[in-house]
């Protein structure tokens, strides 16, 4: 879509809800007036007069300069998860996930919600993992947003009201909300976890590397699904429909209610992630292998939820479940929309083993700068649990390494390195300091 300029008048039609907008551009100058018609039902028609919005950019996507075939810009890793700073009407700046798993554009922090909100078109209710209830949210009127090396789009946000995403405390870091990838449906989004940086590719200047896997996909409501295969813990092979959802740091989730009497031989009950509804229980499995394509990932660690995501399999479009990013960060992975495929190259952690927490203590960050790390769960049997740890317990230090000088990332990875290393914590418990040991064991 070309640039907006002087002159030009543009409708567009955006079905979101049960009512849909109508957006009018008028110009003779470099400042611009957007008339947007709120249309619910025939009777009833609302005028709202925008003025003063500089609108040379995209309406609802991100797209390259059009003297440019590609684009690169570095992102942060938070366990797998990829953050993206955007700015809001070119004087906030934002950091959100990039996140397949999405559509649209979801505002989570208190902050910008409050800002916001006060301008909210409609107010709605959505469903999200983590929670069986609804939650509160509005979107708002088109907004700009900008990325360094792509032309700005202007673009609805969708705010989340009900304060209860705590994710910051769960992957330690700042993150303001999520972006979906279909904000940059146009273009070839590679993502390359081992560089740390985001390729955005004309289509039709797309390469593919020799030896790259090749995989069909099918978008529904701005969500990328697949085929796969699996073998079980207990050796039955599966035939899966995933959602690719690149906004989760596990390998592989699995709703247990599309897998009929499937029964692990071996399961770890615990939280097993979070969503935009809050803490999402179930358990740990190791399965045999799974199959992308002609690609097999060895005993990958596997998600299992009643409760992953509340309503019908019809809702869900029927998948049996999602491939997170835990998985995807073993290649480049590059999303092409246009072409309805997903192509992957193995990167430098394909041949690494899947591990998971093996300490069984479960930390959560609960300050401004992400560095006091207070225990949140530990698991029963594990040994952490055996060395006497409680919910609650401050960290000071882990093996002689002060607990401020690390972020959550860091401590993780400490805690899943290696069966049999040793563990040497020390924490506050109600104003007393304790030491506690004990060596990092399998759990699954």
């Amino acid at each position: 879509m070309p640039s907006l300029t002087a002159n030009l008048i543009l409708i567009m039609m955006l079905y979101r809800v049960d009512c849909f907008f109508i957006f009018v551009l008028l110009s003779d100058s470099p400042f611009s007036f957007i008339t947007i018609i709120k249309v619910i039902r025939p009777s009833f028609v609302f005028i709202l007069l925008v003025m003063g919005l500089n609108l040379h950019g995209q309406i609802n996507s991100f797209e390259l300069p059009a003297e440019k075939n590609k684009v690169t810009t570095a992102f942060t890793s938070y366990d797998n998860l990829v953050v993206i700073e955007v700015m809001l009407q070119d004087s906030m700046p934002v950091r959100l996930i990039l996140d397949s798993g999405v559509e649209g554009i979801i505002m989570t922090d208190r902050k910008i919600v409050h800002y916001y909100e006060q301008n909210c078109l409609r107010s709605f209710k959505l469903t999200a993992p983590g929670t069986t209830q609804t939650l509160n949210a509005c979107v708002t009127p088109l907004v700009k947003m900008s990325l360094e090396g792509l032309q700005p789009m202007f673009a609805n946000l969708i705010l989340l009201q009900d304060d209860i995403f705590s994710l910051e405390s769960f992957i330690g870091a700042r993150v303001h909300g999520l972006i979906g990838i279909d904000k940059f449906r146009d273009m070839v989004v590679t993502i390359n976890y081992d560089q740390h940086n985001l390729k955005f590719t004309r289509p039709e200047q797309m390469k593919i590397p020799a030896h790259a896997e090749i995989i069909p996909l099918i978008l529904n409501r701005g969500r990328p699904y697949m085929t796969a295969r699996v073998e079980l813990d207990n050796g039955e092979i599966r035939d899966l429909w995933l959602m690719i959802d690149s906004g989760a740091n596990h390998p592989l989730l699995l709703e247990t209610d599309t897998i009929d009497d499937y029964k692990p031989l071996k399961s770890l009950e615990t939280t097993i992630g979070r969503g935009l509804g809050g803490s999402i229980s179930g358990s740990f499995v190791r399965s045999g292998w799974l199959m992308i394509g002609n690609t097999r990932l060895d005993n990958i660690i596997t998600s299992l939820s009643t409760d992953y995501y509340e309503g019908s399999k019809a809702n869900r479009n029927f998948r049996n479940g999602t491939l997170g990013a835990g998985a995807l960060s073993r290649f480049v992975v590059s999303f092409d929309y246009t072409n309805n495929r997903l192509i992957l190259h193995k990167g430098i952690k394909f041949k690494s083993p899947f591990e998971y927490n093996m300490s069984g203590v479960i930390f959560d960050c609960i300050s401004a700068d992400f560095n006091i790390f207070k225990v949140n769960e530990v698991i029963a049997g594990s040994p952490g649990y055996y060395a006497g740890l409680l919910p609650g317990d401050l960290l000071i230090d882990i093996n002689n390494k002060a607990a401020f000088t690390l972020n959550l990332g860091e401590l993780n990875a400490i805690l899943s390195h290696k069966p049999g290393d040793s563990i040497i914590l020390t924490i506050n418990r109600n104003g007393q300091l304790m030491t506690r040991k004990f060596k990092l064991k399998r759990l699954i």
